[in-house]
């Protein structure tokens, strides 16, 4: 066996099939306004699974529902799912308009809400569960980073406030909770990041990449006796990007998260990170970050993944899967759906 090696019929099911399939899904339904199971959708997606299961649809990552409440705060009014969201949520994204922070406090914001999970859970309420940072620019829109410490702290002593689907972060260490972080030690390191981020150059040049500031904030956790959180600290330096693309390097390479190391391990053999980054890069045209996040949605999509919970998707039988045509070897996660034929005892 050669020493590198590329999976190209998966590659071509990558590339070919998936690829412009949830990238027209983004465009014209996650933020256009067609339907997932409409005549346009039927003609050219022609995909169960796709149509079905709304969170195939996407090839940039701020597409993506864990993104939602980060688009909200920034983009307010203007965000692109607006279609989508009822009048309490547009009612908040109004006021979104109004935010008036500082740049260390939108990294706070940005940060808080990757550490708290990123509202992940796959179903009616992806983006949003048990999240109170989307909040925070109608309650602190004005105000600082204090506010929002007191209110993390308010706000867990009365529920959850994390969401735990594969996004949020083990505790930094014994001892030390996450919201002890985010309310102790989380403002500083915001403040001198911004610094950092502004005004030290690295190999002469100001502009950083992902994987400089992932590096930063780990090294930050490493001395102070922390576990390095690496998908968090990922998952932020792309948000940076997403929206301060003058200041990190939207076309930088990326470290990859679990699900997308899967993905490259899938598609390819003999590879380095970046070095099968650049060939997907060039076969799509798409960004590495956005490629990264393309990736561990590829393994669901191959696992014909459902995601099963709170019921959104209890309609959907078991038998659901990808109309692609490829076998990918993974473990099918099409779970299975409660059983309403029961009699009650």
């Amino acid at each position: 066996m050669p020493t590198k090696w590329l999976n190209e019929e998966a590659l071509d099911v990558l590339v070919n099939y998936y690829y412009p399939k949830a990238g027209w899904l983004q465009d014209n339904v996650n933020w256009g306004p067609l339907d997932y199971e409409g005549p346009e959708a039927n003609e050219i997606i022609d995909d169960p699974l796709l149509q079905k299961i709304d969170i195939y649809d996407c090839k940039h990552r701020a597409a993506a529902g864990f993104s939602n409440v980060l688009q909200d705060l920034h983009l307010g009014s203007k965000t692109p799912k607006w279609r989508w969201q009822n009048e309490r949520r547009r009612e908040i994204n109004v006021l979104n308009d109004e935010i008036t922070w500082g740049l260390s406090a939108w990294f706070f914001v940005m940060l808080c809400h990757r550490i708290t999970g990123s509202g992940a859970s796959f179903e009616n309420d992806h983006g949003y569960r048990n999240n109170i940072i989307q909040y925070w620019g109608t309650q602190f829109g004005k105000l600082g980073i204090k506010e929002m410490c007191e209110d993390m702290v308010k706000m867990k002593e009365k529920g959850a406030i994390f969401t735990s689907i594969g996004n949020q972060p083990p505790a930094p260490k014994s001892g030390t909770s996450n919201v002890d972080f985010m309310t102790k030690e989380l403002p500083e390191v915001m403040f001198k990041f911004t610094d950092w981020l502004l005004y030290e150059k690295i190999d002469g040049k100001e502009m950083k990449t992902h994987k400089q500031i992932v590096d930063y904030l780990n090294a930050y956790n490493k001395t102070a006796g922390h576990r390095k959180f690496n998908f968090q600290y990922a998952a932020f330096s792309m948000d940076c990007s997403d929206y301060y693309p003058t200041a990190v390097d939207p076309d930088s390479h990326t470290y990859l998260g679990n699900n997308a190391v899967r993905c490259m391990k899938k598609l390819s053999r003999g590879y380095k990170d970046d070095e099968f980054m650049n060939i997907l890069r060039e076969r799509t045209g798409g960004r590495p970050k956005d490629l990264e996040d393309v990736m561990c949605d590829f393994v669901r999509f191959g696992q014909n993944y459902v995601p099963r919970g709170n019921g959104t998707f209890d309609h959907i039988p078991s038998t659901l899967k990808n109309n692609s045509g490829w076998e990918s070897g993974w473990k099918q996660r099409q779970g299975t759906p409660p059983d309403t034929n029961t009699l009650p005892i």
